[in-house]
């Protein structure tokens, strides 16, 4: 089977390390596995950095349209596109396809479209903060908002498509259903957690390895919603029982209860500092799956996040974790309380079904599979 990629980025990020694992585990099977990106990071031979100019992107700000400015029409003479047997398309915004290419590649191609997020179901949004509080697109950056003109140009694009569309949670999947790409075949498939790498680590084995304190409560967090992680750290700033680990932001000041590291793509050193910690504090706006909170649970380390979007389907409130009823200060402090004061043996059962959760519904095994299973059906088709 030859299986052609568009993403926006080849292996950093979500959805770019889902296309990734989707990609690796294809190729391992005997498939053959070209990519094309906007932004490549790999030295893989066959993934290709779709060329682009400057000049496109100040034309995209100028007339608030990121849908025509990109030359991807020379994909379809290339040998890597005539040979292929299925497109599949995950991210397709950033500036870097022409959206109108998707008629003639649905007419001549098997197309599947991973949908990892609202950009290709609205005007502007990627997500469901930016959807409630919209960035709007102005026509010459100050004249009229282009954002209803854009979703109206991807309607009319759809309308003469045939896709297969993979929404990444339920959520997702409603969404869908209920958009301009309702017409189109839609089916759910979850992310999926390398549980070979995410998987429970004895704690003050690790801590030991890490630095970290033997003899504290660790909460870690991320850059998602980090402003009310900083919030919430700063509230502890009396208490020497709760240490803070900040992934991904070494700007914040390393301190007596705190410690701030950079950004890591080392996905074993990642599970290691789920695995040290006792609760992943996540306050995202939106999510359309959430894959680090289902990695940290995979770790077996609880998750506290709030009722937004797809993280009541990624985590049980006070099963696997604590679902905060509103997104605020208060209201995510009271769930890390929860996890943080549970007896010994309460913490442990929630730390047991968190990776139990993970291996029944979210395993990269079961997601690779899916992805196979589609495949088939559709080449057989």
């Amino acid at each position: 089977m030859n299986i052609l990629v568009l993403s926006t980025i080849d292996n950093k990020g979500g959805a770019a390390l889902v296309a990734w694992e989707i990609r690796k585990k294809m190729k391992s099977l005997g498939h053959t596995v070209n990519t094309f990106v906007r932004y490549k990071y790999s030295d893989e031979p066959d993934v290709f950095k779709i060329p682009r100019k400057r000049w496109q992107d100040w034309l995209v700000k100028l007339f608030a349209n990121d849908l025509r400015f990109a030359r991807t029409g020379y994909i379809f003479r290339t040998k890597e596109y005539r040979e292929a047997d299925i497109i599949h398309c995950h991210n397709l915004h950033s500036n870097f396809f022409n959206l109108r290419d998707l008629k003639r590649m649905s007419r001549e191609k098997k197309v599947i479209w991973t949908i990892h997020d609202l950009w290709a179901i609205t005007g502007f949004a990627s997500d469901s903060a930016t959807r409630k509080n919209p960035n709007k697109k102005r026509f010459l950056f100050y004249l009229w908002d282009n954002t209803a003109h854009l979703l109206k140009i991807k309607e009319k694009i759809y309308s003469k498509c045939k896709l297969h569309l993979v929404a990444v949670s339920d959520w997702m999947k409603n969404e869908l259903e209920r958009s301009i790409l309702a017409k189109q075949n839609i089916r759910r498939i979850y992310n999926g957690v390398d549980t070979d790498i995410f998987r429970p680590y004895d704690k003050r084995v690790t801590r030991q390895e890490l630095g970290l304190p033997l003899n504290k409560k660790i909460v870690m967090f991320g850059l998602k919603g980090w402003l009310i992680s900083r919030q919430i750290m700063e509230s502890y700033v009396d208490n020497s029982d709760i240490f803070f680990l900040v992934i991904g932001n070494d700007n914040i000041k390393t301190g007596s209860n705190r410690l701030s590291l950079p950004y890591t793509a080392d996905k074993k050193l990642m599970a290691k500092y789920f695995g040290a910690s006792d609760v992943f504090l996540y306050p995202t706006f939106g999510d359309s799956f959430g894959l680090v909170a289902a990695e940290s649970q995979a770790c077996g380390t609880p998750v506290v996040t709030t009722k937004i979007d797809a993280m009541p389907e990624i985590v049980k409130d006070r099963e696997t974790g604590y679902i905060a009823k509103e997104h605020s200060v208060s209201a995510l402090k009271e769930g890390l309380e929860y996890i943080l004061n549970l007896p010994f043996d309460k913490y442990w059962e929630m730390s047991k079904r968190a990776k139990d959760n993970v291996d029944l519904n979210f395993s990269l095994e079961k997601m690779d599979r899916a992805y196979l299973d589609l495949y088939d059906n559709i080449i057989k088709r």
